[in-house]
Order: C-alpha cells, then structure tokens, then sequence
C-alpha cells in the first residue's frame, strides 16, 4: 500500500505512552505513531488529519477535559473518520464500559495489560490485525 499508516493513540498518560511507544518498538511496523495528549486535542486536530493513512485509533477512556467516551461518539458521527477502526485502550475493565464503548462505534475494547511482554504481545496484534489483515478505506 502507497499511503503511509498512522496509528493514533489518544492517552494523556506519559507512561503509558512510552510503554505503548517501547511495545511498537519491538514490532517489524513500519507504522508511524500519532499522539494526542487527551480527547479534546484529538478532536481539535481531526480536519488536519488524513482519514485513508490512518489504520485505527486507540482511545484511552478515562482522559480530562474529553474523555474517550466522547472522542467515540464524535468520531462514530464524523462522516470523515466514522469508517475508521476505534479501539478502546483502557484500564478499566467493566461491562457497564464495555457495553457503552461498543454501543457508540468501538470495534475492539483492550485491557492494558500489567506486563510489559503481555503489552509487546498486544501490540503486536493490534498491528498485525488492523494494519497487515483488515482492509483500510484509501
């Protein structure tokens, strides 16, 4: 494929975002990470992005100023980025969230893992699955 692939990854968590960028790391992506420090940046910087290099968008849930909740339901009615895989990558574990993350457009919901191995692991899939197997909207 001639476009570049972006995998988002919305997270205001500096930690989790060097975890998240160690775990890419040790993946064979040629994938190039985008980070948005919280929903409300995300959503500011959406008409600059380019929906057909993006390959999917992880969300963290619990975010300040708009959470994942809301980056969803603003992508899931973005006529522009509502096609594109949203994958919540959260924390929190309950089916009350799970449900609610799935009834506003989330393709998959994600544990963050404690282990940093079980983190490469997750990645790796991530990667494999959104950007090597599905098929992308160019």
């Amino acid at each position: 494929m001639d476009n570049p692939t972006n995998l988002i990854f919305v997270e205001d968590n500096p930690q989790d975002l060097q975890l998240f960028n160690y775990a890419l790391s040790q993946t064979d992506t040629s994938a190039k990470l985008l980070h948005y420090e919280n929903g409300r940046v995300f959503l500011e910087a959406l008409s600059d992005l380019y929906p057909a290099n993006i390959a999917c968008i992880l969300i963290d849930l619990n975010m300040p100023f708009v959470n994942g909740f809301e980056v969803l339901e603003a992508l899931k009615s973005n006529p522009d980025f509502q096609h594109i895989p949203a994958v919540v990558f959260t924390s929190t574990n309950s089916n009350e969230e799970k449900l609610r993350a799935y009834a506003l457009g989330a393709n998959a919901y994600v544990s963050k893992p404690l282990e940093i191995s079980e983190l490469v692991d997750i990645v790796k899939s991530i990667c494999s699955f959104w950007i090597d197997v599905n098929l992308r909207v160019v």
